[in-house]
């Protein structure tokens, strides 16, 4: 009888747990693992492909990037941009 009551108190806190991270996400409106909610970087699926070469080049917001330079801003590294 102990057992049961001790498993059930457990799924309980577990479930309370899970649901008080779930809608603190949801109150927020972004994920917990994005760092840079501020100024959030150009993603190529958002962005307009104007050069099918090599390289591929795409206007976001305004500013010509090409595809390196999408990766390089997507992994943090500082990039120029016409």
């Amino acid at each position: 009888m102990r057992n049961s009551k001790v498993c059930s108190a457990v799924k309980t806190a577990a479930f309370i747990a899970m649901a008080i991270s779930i809608s603190a996400c949801a109150i927020t409106g972004n994920p917990p693992f994005m760092s840079n909610l501020a100024a959030p970087s150009p993603r190529v699926e958002n962005c307009a492909l104007i050069q099918q070469a090599t390289p591929s080049r795409y206007v976001c917001n305004g500013k010509v990037y090409t595809a390196v330079q999408l990766t390089d801003v997507r992994n943090g590294k500082q990039v120029d941009v016409k």
